[in-house]
């Protein structure tokens, strides 16, 4: 497996622009599955102090490692960003397959896959970009501003991990402090914007990425240290900051309970140590009260995010190079458990506060998490199903439906009425605020009748209220919609076991196939691969159909050629699929959704960023770019492509031997020994088509891709004139 490089920041901002332009998409994400902000509803939700304009985006995991990928959960309408999980110890050697995902969720991926140093530098790429797009209005793809209004928010949430020790590490406390203040790495990023792309150089960027850190620890992880680290954020890096917490948290008899026994999941099996060695329910209420008095001794907030995922026994036919006994479990049946530990949790803990979900999210539920009064509401599993980010759209789509049922036009009203508890957390929110009972007696009549008879006016009546008795109106609308939610779960939450949908009944089926072998060229062209790839890895080209006798050209030691008909070539569609091996990290979802058996990630032409990754791995085939030439591996048989089509002839050099071609028919004309040989040379001619088309149809198409980002600009997509920035990849 090459190694995971990061792709350059002026030629994925290239790609974005002319993308648009040629093909109304952005990193193949078409324009007509972008979330289009909704004029009549708005979804924005408080989140700290900030206000995002919707409660959802992607978990932090495999969507939010590289910048392309925080780019596209934007366009589909993700506006509370988890970023993916750091941690000191960045040299991780993850098992490969590491996601499987037919219908319930697999995985046994941990932490980031980049170097610290270029995580802190794909965020701040991810966050440029995405402010690109707010300026430019996606390139113009956007018809107006709605969306774009001042004071709604894009919140990038970090998530780190894993001990005390890393986390107070220069490594780790240091990329907390860029992302604090970030200027330097902007500025960076700035330096690289030359050329065609000056226009974007001095555009104003946010003057820090995130004050909010989502802490995720190892399972085992000591209560003591857990708490340690928080008040570490809090008092010393002065970040808002949310618990992750383990569904373990809710007990090995009731998970097991939940899990086997009520959902019907008999074939997957708990380790009762695990719940033994994790922290355990009432060590997690006891450390979050104590906290509370920290954060607000700070000025900031502590929450907890509803969950992790759950560990389980491994599956050795998912993951046969795990050498640990475990596996995570996500998706429907952690919804479940994870919603009723949160429900739980917050009836228990005896004071609101602010709770983040991710755990088998999908559009179905999205709207009643939401009803739960929490923010943000996160998905992951569901992202690396079929379709990948087109999925994301539907959940706000979902939502709006919900609140125009419900009669109402923001989040904050919708909580309050969803379930017709309006009144009750109104009530209760004032009678538990300094000064607030009083409103409620001489008030409690009329806001009840609003709740009842004008849902949609009870947040901006309740806020007048406040403001008219001298409170906080912003505090006690939150407060509310907390209460509210945590009234909403008693309704929503004990019903979860009961629905089918979350049953292992109606979570066997498997992704569609068909009796038919992936091959190079010409599958099905379903393109399910390149949404379920987490990482934008895969990209569709177009070929010029074609279908060629070839020949099996031998070069003899003593210079003799010998030929005769080869194997053949041929191209029968236009639509044909790419990997680019830096964005691959081999995690096998692509397999899982292909309805041909293989895996495109192994099958399909393999493309390279950079020469030096072309020469990591010599066991992959591929090719890659250098100026004018392409370098190819084929069958272990290292080539270069010199193209000349302006003088109809091309010249494919060997270890040894030289091959001169007509250019057109892609003919050899002549063979010659350049160095000494004492085996003969034998390759067939459809080895030499394969190079021919990877240069027209990838390196030199019309359509832009990850190594070819501005098909006008020629020379591998960027302008001719241009100096590339010190240390930069060629």
């Amino acid at each position: 497996m090459a190694s995971f490089t990061p792709v350059e920041f002026p030629d994925l901002l290239r790609r974005m622009r002319r993308e648009v332009e040629s093909n109304q998409a952005i990193f193949d994400l078409p324009v007509g599955k972008w979330f289009f902000p909704k004029k009549e509803f708005d979804f924005s939700a408080r989140h700290f102090s900030h206000r995002p304009s919707t409660p959802v985006g992607p978990a932090a995991g495999p969507h939010t490692q590289l910048a392309q990928n925080i780019v596209l959960s934007w366009l589909a309408g993700g506006r509370i960003i988890e970023l993916k999980t750091v941690q000191v110890n960045d040299q991780l050697e993850i098992p490969r397959p590491c996601i499987h995902i037919p219908n319930v969720g697999y995985n046994v991926e941990w932490s980031q896959e980049l170097r610290v140093p270029e995580s802190l530098m794909e965020y701040a790429k991810a966050v440029y970009l995405i402010e690109i797009l707010k300026q430019t209005r996606g390139f113009a793809a956007f018809a107006d501003a709605s969306g774009f209004e001042s004071g709604v928010e894009t919140v990038y949430d970090i998530s780190i991990g894993y001990d005390l020790e890393g986390i107070r590490s220069e490594k780790v406390t240091g990329f907390l402090r860029s992302l604090r203040s970030p200027a330097p790495h902007f500025t960076e990023l700035r330096r690289q914007l030359t050329g065609d792309l000056r226009e974007f150089h001095d555009l104003e960027l946010p003057a820090s990425v995130s004050d909010c850190v989502t802490l995720s620890t190892f399972h085992g992880c000591p209560a003591d240290q857990i708490e340690a680290i928080a008040r570490y954020l809090l008092q010393e890096l002065g970040f808002n900051t949310i618990i992750k917490f383990n569904p373990t948290l809710l007990g090995f008899d009731a998970v097991g309970e939940l899990l086997r026994d009520r959902l019907g999941y008999h074939h997957l099996l708990l380790r009762r140590e695990a719940f033994e060695y994790d922290l355990q329910y009432d060590d997690g209420l006891e450390m979050l009260r104590r906290l509370r008095a920290v954060a607000q001794s700070c000025g900031l907030t502590v929450g907890a995010k509803f969950t992790n995922t759950l560990l389980v026994a491994n599956n050795a036919e998912f993951f046969p190079t795990q050498t640990d006994p475990y596996m995570y479990l996500s998706g429907p049946p952690l919804h479940v458990i994870s919603m009723n530990l949160m429900q739980r949790f917050r009836e228990d803990l005896g004071f609101e506060f602010p709770v983040s979900f991710s755990a088998g999210i999908d559009r179905k539920n999205f709207a009643a998490a939401v009803a739960c009064g929490m923010v943000p509401v996160t998905t992951c599993t569901d992202l690396l199903r079929q379709g990948g980010f087109w999925r994301l759209p539907r959940y706000l789509s979902n939502l709006a439906e919900e609140m125009r049922r419900c009669g109402v036009v923001s989040c904050e009203a919708y909580v309050l009425a969803e379930r017709r508890h309006g009144a009750q957390a109104v009530a209760e929110t004032l009678r538990s605020t300094s000064g607030g009972a009083d409103v409620w007696d001489r008030e409690g009549p009329r806001l009840t009748a609003i709740a009842r008879e004008h849902p949609n006016d009870l947040p901006q009546a309740l806020r007048q209220v406040a403001v008219t008795a001298g409170l906080d109106a912003e505090a006690i609308v939150l407060q509310a919609t907390r209460v509210a939610g945590r009234l909403n779960g008693r309704d929503i939450v004990p019903a979860l076991v009961d629905d089918p949908r979350y049953h292992a009944q109606a979570n066997r089926k498997e992704p569609a196939r068909i009796d038919r072998t992936l091959h190079l060229y010409d599958c099905i062209n379903c393109d399910l691969c390149i949404y379920a790839c987490p990482n934008d890895a895969i990209f569709a080209y177009e070929a010029k159909p074609v279908e060629k006798p070839t020949e099996q050209v031998r070069l003899l030691p003593d210079g003799r050629l010998e030929r005769e008909p080869g194997k053949g070539f041929t191209i029968r569609k236009q639509h044909q699929l790419a990997v680019v091996q830096a964005l691959c990290n081999e995690c096998s979802n692509c397999e899982v959704y292909c309805p041909e058996a293989g895996a495109p990630f192994k099958v399909k032409e393999r493309v390279f960023l950079t020469l030096g990754n072309f020469r990591a791995d010599r066991s992959l085939d591929g090719f890659c770019r250098e100026d004018s030439v392409l370098h190819a591996r084929l069958g272990g048989l290292e080539l270069l492509l010199e193209p000349q089509p302006e003088r109809n002839r091309a010249v494919v050099r060997g270890e040894s031997f030289r091959l001169e071609l007509r250019w057109d028919t892609f003919e050899v004309q002549n063979v010659r020994l350049t160095g000494p040989r004492s085996a003969e040379i034998s390759l067939d001619s459809s080895l030499l088509w394969r190079m021919k088309t990877v240069w027209e149809s990838i390196f030199n198409s019309g359509r832009p891709n990850m190594v070819n980002p501005d098909p006008r600009a020629g020379q591998g997509g960027r302008p001719a004139q241009e100096e590339r920035p010190a240390g930069s990849r060629v």
